[in-house]
């Protein structure tokens, strides 16, 4: 008897010392109150909304957690209902960016299977619902959805110009090398614009 007490305090100190804090702790409540909040995970490694800052005393090259919105028009030209929104984040000085883009965003669900032609170099008719990732490196690597690479985005809430929220998770593919892929999930974003 004596040994099945010490074996069973010999596994609940083993469960105790593996059990690890789940990523998703260090990411923002799902929300869609216009808090300023988003987050993801790539890879299984937690990427919260924090932007970064540009050099010592500088406000030049800061980029902030959150950034794009809605299409605004110029007088003369069609409005655009178009939605970009860039998640920046910064881990042991590593910066990332996650950018959706939605041709006309509206509370639902997306679906990223098409293959991606980027603005503003792109003609507005190839221009599809798509996602990226971006890890800030000199090479200019970028890892897009595409047909095969897909994904979602969930919009939650959508009260144009205001405040944009929901979800989405994707896999991507790097444009310089077909075998690199990332997989982006727990994406979150609450926004005021």
């Amino acid at each position: 008897m004596r040994n099945f007490y010490l074996v069973l305090l010999s596994v609940c100190l083993l469960v105790g010392a593996c059990k690890k804090d789940a990523p998703q702790a260090s990411l923002p409540r799902i929300s869609q109150e216009g808090l300023d909040t988003g987050g993801f995970l790539a890879d299984g490694v937690a990427y919260p909304a924090t932007g970064w800052s540009g050099p010592f005393l500088s406000t030049w090259g800061s980029t902030s957690a959150l950034g794009g919105g809605y299409a605004f028009s110029i007088p003369g030209y069609p409005i655009k209902p178009e939605y970009e929104l860039r998640i920046n984040s910064e881990q042991a000085k590593r910066h990332v960016t996650v950018t959706l883009f939605l041709r006309n965003p509206a509370v639902g669900e997306f679906v990223l299977n098409r293959a991606v032609n980027f603005p503003p170099t792109a003609a507005d008719s190839v221009v599809f619902d798509h996602a990226t990732l971006s890890f800030q490196t000199s090479n200019g690597e970028l890892y897009s959805t595409d047909a095969k690479h897909t994904g979602r985005i969930t919009m939650s809430r959508v009260s144009r110009p205001t405040v944009a929220a929901g979800t989405f998770e994707f896999t991507a593919v790097s444009n310089l090398d077909p075998t690199k892929t990332v997989r982006v999930t727990d994406g979150r974003f609450d926004r005021r614009q």
